[in-house]
């Protein structure tokens, strides 16, 4: 398609797609191309009727684009009816999902790239089929609504907007208008989720705990596994948090596979963007002065590590209370525990008395047990042995749920016949165990010997994943000889109707998820089974062909690296004792999503602890050896990257570099050139290199190297050709996550040139790619050199805001400016000085470093698109 023909400036994206479509193909078969041919052109219709513009068709969804938000929505109404007439030869009916979404945006090659069109995807991802929802954005630059109504939602956390904006539903008639609550975060001060079932039986510990809570002190909820504390604590959470002005904010460390990735954890929850290497002082100062109360969940594995963190929280954050969940307590000084028990049980006898109905532990069982059968009888007899059930689970609400969950096939006095069984063998098992360990490990066990023999293979397989994964991924894992991968999904699906399974919403897209003491159960049994390595090494292979460290950093990649970042983790030990190589490959992988995201810290010390568990020499090695030693230089720490670099050197010479990172030493030790003030030697490891056979992607590494050096020695010319060369090879390889860095670096050679309209226009570019990608590093580069543009119009005060907070962004980010950038930066800031005096240079130092980023960014784009002729500049296109 012609770009001409594409709207451009605010453009109104629509995404459609059909709901449940992978469950009607499997119903529909082959008729399913019928159905979906029929549903496109009924949907073309409602396009070309509103001046619609198909930007493209991927499975079973659509991509339009409107330059009139009007027309886009009553494009949707229109499609929606002409979808809910149509007789469709399955029941129930095809349903259509739809979200509209506005934003700054222009047509490169026929299609967009552009942070509105990911901002479009996450707000189609949040409805349901039949609904249409709409942005605060696209209803803000809709001109008019005569004759459309809409229904206000609220405000939601969607993934890719900087803060929660507000959801309307489409309400016009024909719709229809009564759907669940919407598939996002709630912006209400929390990222608790709102739980789907009722919460039964502890109202009073829940006001106890309400009491209890309070600024700088420690409360942890104590009770064995099953009994209900994390549910407890969300429940407490919701209630409390219009209280704590700066909200409550839960960490879920039941995935965190090492003590020392907690501090990541809690800054990721809380918001604070990765930064430099004293991440854990970041945090402790940006709750020094917030107002919030924090939960620890699952803190058992890691006692001694949030012993220490909670210290220093109440040591250093007077307004900041926490909440921790664990099977011990922490056992520090402003710590109150309180220990939850299970749930009262009726005696014995109680199944004739109609109150026992009232008992906490028999109404989580009905509840339960309603939900997965409405017509449960209630005859004394059915009574009787609920009543035992519950007494048999001595009350813990994890066990009661998952029995209650059997009523849908099974009466209650089935179950309670094969927890007896289960019982008289375990008794004659593991006696040190403690009784309501036991009494869960019977139910485990029990509902383990109800499943079939397929369901028994996937859970124990599913055990493998550390945190929520998609169906593509449990394909992976557990199909095999016994299972094939197109029944994996219906296998999961069943899992989780028998309470086994859960799903997860949190991430925009259904992913399932393991109860943590289901997923240990079926650990054991992995690994009693020898299936252990198998799963791992499958599953391992699945993510390297998927997200291999040799793939293009595209944003799809980054996107779905950093969605699997837990389960990588986590995988990575579990294949080390099978596959050493596949290890190191995911280590690099995890290692290269920290590199892209400019979580430098973070990076570092992962593959620090990579590097030393996975020490088989391999090309991998080489590469992972490499890799940690790029990220040591992108924060300056130059000696320790030589110490790393010689013994990658070493082993180089024996197992040699991996074709998919072949300069991966040589482009390090430019580097250590570089940060060393030796361009001359770094330029002549580029010029050896590029003379040779080398990987598209180390050319373009090459050529950057080449363009730093050059461009420091003062031949600016050679420095741009180089630069050039770096983008037309990230270009044609996608790698989306270094072209921005790239035509960052031909802005600040056309800067240093005098060209302003070319650096303006090239690191605008930049700075749009790195907001989109969540780059703070180039974000600040872009800041800097919009500081330099502002000083050369005269505009002092927006040249010393942006360059502090620029500045403070790389500081944060542990970033080392590169010795000639640093003294071009000290020049700057020694004119801006003088010409503003001292008292008011001073001031805006504070006032930029206090800026928000988005802000800062906004006035560098705005800037950059005054100087280059027009607000963003695509580059290459047309």
């Amino acid at each position: 398609m012609n770009d001409r023909a594409l709207p451009s400036g605010i453009v109104t994206f629509v995404f459609a797609d059909i709901e449940g479509s992978t469950r009607l193909i499997k119903r529909l078969g082959e008729s399913y191309a019928d159905v979906l041919d029929r549903h496109r052109a009924l949907l073309q219709e409602a396009w070309d009727g509103f001046n619609g513009h198909l930007v493209g068709l991927e499975g079973d969804g659509s991509f339009v684009a409107f330059q009139n938000t009007e027309e886009a929505v009553r494009a949707c109404a229109a499609g929606q009816r002409l979808i809910g007439s149509e007789h469709w030869p399955m029941e129930p009916p095809l349903k259509v999902r739809m979200g509209i979404h506005s934003g700054l945006a222009a047509p490169h090659n026929g299609d967009y790239v552009a942070l509105a069109v990911h901002q479009a995807a996450r707000v189609i991802n949040a409805g349901y089929g039949g609904q249409v929802l709409i942005s605060d954005d696209a209803m803000k630059s809709c001109a008019t609504t005569s004759g459309l109504q809409f229904l206000d939602l609220g405000r939601f956390r969607l993934r890719d907007f900087d803060e929660p904006t507000r959801l309307f539903q489409l309400a016009s008639d024909g719709l229809e208008i009564s759907f669940p609550a919407v598939r996002a975060l709630p912006a209400e001060g929390h990222n608790l989720v709102h739980p789907s079932t009722s919460f039964i039986g502890r109202e009073t510990d829940v006001s106890l705990l309400v009491s209890k809570l309070a600024a700088q002190k420690a409360v942890t909820l104590v009770g064995p596994g099953g009994v209900g504390k994390t549910r407890l604590a969300m429940e407490v959470g919701l209630r409390v948090a219009p209280s704590w002005a700066d909200g409550v904010w839960a960490v879920d460390l039941a995935v965190v596979d090492d003590s020392s990735l907690i501090e990541d954890a809690i800054g990721s929850a809380l918001g604070v963007a990765p930064g430099g290497a004293s991440r854990w002082k970041e945090i402790l100062d940006y709750l020094a002065e917030k107002h919030l109360l924090i939960v620890l969940d699952n803190i058992e594995a890691h006692v001694d590590t949030c012993a220490r963190l909670v210290r220093d929280v109440l040591r250093y954050c007077p307004n900041v209370g926490l909440l921790a969940t664990g099977r011990e307590a922490l056992r520090i000084s402003g710590e109150e525990v309180f220990h939850l028990l299970p749930l009262p049980i009726p005696p014995a006898e109680g199944g004739d008395d109609p109150e026992v109905q009232q008992w906490a532990s028999v109404r989580l069982f009905l509840d339960r047990a309603h939900e997965a059968r409405p017509d449960l009888p209630l005859e004394s007899a059915a009574m009787g042995a609920v009543v035992g059930i519950c007494r048999r689970m001595e009350g813990l609400p994890l066990a009661i749920e998952v029995a209650a969950a059997r009523t849908a096939v099974l009466s209650p006095a089935e179950i309670l016949a094969g927890l007896d069984d289960m019982f008289h063998l375990l008794r004659t098992n593991d006696r040190t165990l403690p009784k309501r360990q036991r009494s869960m490990q019977a139910l485990l066990d029990w509902s383990h010997r109800l499943l079939s023999p397929a369901e028994q293979a996937a859970w124990r397989r599913l055990s493998i994943f550390g945190t929520g994964f998609s169906l593509e991924a449990a394909a992976a894992a557990v199909s095999g000889a016994d299972i094939q991968a197109d029944e994996v999904a219906e296998i999961v699906w069943s899992l989780v109707e028998r309470s086994l399974a859960g799903t997860d919403l949190t991430a925009n897209a259904t992913r399932y998820r393991l109860l943590e003491t289901v997923r240990q159960y079926g650990h054991r049994n992995l690994n009693a089974a020898d299936e252990a390595g198998p799963v791992a090494t499958r599953l391992a292979a699945w993510y390297l062909q998927r997200l291999g460290p040799w793939k293009a950093a595209d944003r799809a990649w980054i996107g779905e690296a950093g969605l699997e970042l837990d389960n990588l983790r986590v995988l990575i030990p579990h294949v080390a004792p099978f596959d050493q190589e596949a290890a190191q490959q995911i280590a690099c992988l995890v290692g290269r999503y920290l590199d892209s995201v400019q979580s430098f810290a973070t990076g570092i010390e992962e593959l620090t602890r990579f590097a030393r568990d996975l020490a088989a020499e391999t090309s991998s090695r080489v590469a992972l050896l490499a890799q940690l030693a790029h990220l040591q230089l992108r924060v300056g720490a130059v000696e320790p990257a030589r110490e790393i670099l010689a013994r990658a050197s070493e082993l180089r010479l024996r197992v040699g570099c991996p074709d998919w990172d072949d300069v991966c030493v040589d482009r390090a030790n430019g580097d250590v050139a570089m940060r060393s003030s030796n361009p001359e030697f770094a330029a002549s490891i580029a010029e050896t290199a590029l003379a040779g056979s080398v990987s598209p992607r180390g050319r373009a590494r090459m050529w950057n190297l080449l363009g730093l050096a050059t461009s420091a020695m003062g031949d600016l010319d050679k420095g741009a050709a180089a630069f050039e060369s770096e983008l037309a090879e990230h270009r044609l390889a996608g790698h989306e996550a270094f072209v921005a860095g790239a035509a960052g670096n031909l802005a600040e050679i056309a800067s240093r040139r005098g060209d302003d309209s070319t650096a303006a226009a090239y690191q605008s570019q930049c700075l749009e790619s790195a907001l989109a990608l969540g780059q703070p590093v180039l974000v600040a580069y872009s800041l800097l050199l919009a500081s330099r543009l502002a000083a050369g119009t005269g505009d002092w005060t927006t040249s010393a805001l942006l360059a502090a907070k620029g500045s403070s962004m790389l500081s944060e980010a542990g970033q080392q400016l590169y010795p000639d950038d640093l003294s071009a930066f000290d020049a700057l800031l020694v004119r801006t000085q003088q010409a503003l005096g001292d008292t008011n240079f001073d001031r805006s130092v504070r006032d930029g470093a206090a800026l928000d980023a988005a802000v800062a960014a906004e006035m560098a784009s705005e800037l950059f698109g005054q100087i280059a002729g027009r607000l963003a500049t695509t580059l290459g296109s047309g």
